[in-house]
């Protein structure tokens, strides 16, 4: 039987991990670039309505500004919490 010359065979298999090493990296980085970008463009759209505090304190205005900042937050974190989870948990604890 005629023995073939199998030199450099492995070249094709490590030729083909290599591609597909790429491929799954390429996809890896489309996916991280698109969720960057969407938390970025969520960012961008809360900043814009909600006003902004000075970076120094230097006049009573500049304190009402911030008091009406956080204000403002306060109540959203309020409006967003859910209470009847919270007691729930805490009845099951008792």
């Amino acid at each position: 039987m005629k023995r073939l010359n199998q030199s450099g065979s492995h070249i094709i298999g490590i030729a083909l991990f290599v591609l597909a090493l790429g491929v799954v990296g390429f996809a890896g980085y489309k996916v991280t670039q698109a969720h960057h970008q969407s938390a970025d463009s969520s960012s961008t759209t809360t900043s814009k309505t909600t006003p902004s505090v000075p970076a120094s304190i230097k006049t009573s205005a500049d304190l009402n500004q911030a008091g009406t900042v956080l204000d403002g937050s306060s109540a959203q974190l309020n409006s967003g919490l859910d209470d009847s989870s919270l007691n729930t948990d805490l009845d099951s604890m008792l």
